[in-house]
């Protein structure tokens, strides 16, 4: 009797775990049906409902996109930027939702309505996009194939497909996109720049520019090198281009080698005294006992040897350098003296730039270039500044790529730029910012305007 009572009493402890268990949703015990809780709605806008399924194949797809991301970065010795758990789930959260809101105004505007014109343009783009995709499979997979034509055609889709691509997939992307963008220029059709807003945007440029320039003048020769456009020029500047006559490929291996010895000499000299001058300085402390001084100037001889040594391949590597830098000069002197020679004749200089420069780097218009400008090798600059009237040429200067021939273009005004020469891409830049500005703010009220409910609790289970 005993016995069926303690039984019994095991009986009912185990059924009061289990129903303490169905209560705590994060019992293990708790067996979740894949069905019914991938159709638990996870998202509503405005009524149009997401399940979990969906969302967590949005999710996955997301975070699949960040591993391929961290591989990238990998391949190139680089880190991604970590992302949690936590920050992707907000992210997708936040995508749909905007993605939601956005295609549901596109509804309401009939926007997503195509004319015929979208419709062409669709299979276009959809045609372009799939040949795309196939082209990535035959680089990928069939570099070695010896598949052609309708074969290989075949094969290309058939791949596409196994790596999950889909043309319809692709022609509903596109439409989207499609749509999104009609949504953008509806929304942003009435914004517009004054001719004041390109002023004071103007005015700012030349005051953040004729600071810097106040800083270091040598800012708007670098601006211009790279590409950039300056507001404001300090005094001293003038435009030059140049013929770069390159030393050639077997002259520039062995002075690269050259300068390569050379380098590891002056290290080596540069440590070498550096021993041999703390030597001296503890040979000047006070206090030495006569053993230590002993040692001291047995070291001292010992280090200048080293010195002298060291000193003596920092000379000789000094000299090959000359001598491989001399070979090089004399194998392209005809040439570069050939084309001076042509310049003082009246040759224009532009031709004979297009056709001989090898400075593939030089801008349209030239280098901005000061004194005291210290972005270029000295022997340019030297040859540059060293030239009085614009027009003139410099005789082939010898420099460490090659032969400079140096042509002075143009003086450079002091002060601000002509806001003529930029007027039109400051309008271009503040428009599309406030593009920008007037869609996102649009995209934000239609979105507070909206009913959304999340359940982050289905979505985290």
């Amino acid at each position: 009797m005993i016995g069926k009572v303690v039984l019994i009493m095991k009986k009912l402890r185990l059924i009061s775990l289990i129903l303490v268990c169905v209560m705590l949703s994060g019992c293990s015990l708790v067996v979740k049906d894949p069905e019914v809780d991938g159709a638990r709605i996870v998202i509503t806008v405005n009524g149009e409902e997401m399940n979990k399924k969906a969302f967590m194949e949005e999710l996955n797809a997301n975070i699949e996109m960040q591993k391929q991301l961290e591989v990238f970065y990998k391949s190139y010795g680089m880190q991604a930027p970590a992302v949690s758990e936590e920050e992707m789930r907000d992210t997708t959260i936040d995508d749909i939702v905007r993605n939601t809101v956005l295609k549901q105004k596109a509804a309401k505007l009939q926007l997503d309505v195509l004319s015929e014109e979208d419709i062409k343009q669709l299979e276009k783009d959809t045609e372009n996009s799939w040949n795309n995709i196939k082209n990535g499979m035959k680089a990928r997979f069939f570099t070695d194939s010896e598949l052609e034509g309708e074969e290989l055609e075949k094969a290309l889709e058939e791949k596409a497909i196994a790596e999950g691509y889909s043309k319809e997939e692709e022609k509903d992307r596109l439409k989207n996109t499609l749509i999104m963008e009609k949504l953008r220029q509806e929304t942003i059709k009435d914004v517009s720049v004054t001719a004041e807003e390109i002023k004071a945007e103007y005015d700012s440029f030349v005051a953040r520019d004729e600071a810097l320039a106040k800083e270091d003048p040598n800012e708007y020769g670098r601006a211009l090198m790279n590409r950039q456009t300056n507001y404001y020029a300090p005094s001293g500047y003038r435009m030059v281009k140049q013929i770069l006559i390159k030393f050639l490929d077997e002259n520039q291996t062995e002075i690269d080698t050259a300068r390569g010895v050379l380098s590891d000499k002056e290290t080596a000299f540069t440590q070498a005294e550096s021993a041999y001058n703390a030597n001296k300085e503890a040979l000047k402390e006070e206090g030495l006992s006569a053993e230590e001084i002993q040692e001291l100037n047995d070291k001292k001889a010992e280090l200048k040897k080293v010195l002298e040594t060291a000193e003596d391949e920092k000379s000789q590597a000094e000299d090959d350098l000359d001598t491989a830098l001399e070979k090089g000069y004399s194998a392209i002197i005809e040439k570069a003296q050939g084309i001076y020679d042509r310049l003082i004749e009246g040759e224009d200089f532009d031709t004979l730039a297009q056709e001989y420069n090898e400075d593939t780097g030089m801008p349209q218009e030239g280098y901005a270039v000061r004194k005291g400008f210290e972005d270029f090798d000295i022997a340019f600059m030297d040859a540059a500044m060293g030239l009085k009237n614009t027009g003139d040429v410099s005789k082939p200067a010898k420099g460490i790529y090659g032969y400079y021939i140096v042509y002075y273009s143009a003086d450079v005004k002091e002060g601000a730029i002509d806001i003529s020469k930029v007027q039109e891409d400051i309008k271009a830049d503040l428009l599309k910012q406030k593009q920008d500005e007037t869609y996102e703010n649009a995209v934000k009220l239609w979105t507070d305007e909206s009913e959304i409910i999340i359940d982050k609790e289905a979505i985290i289970d």
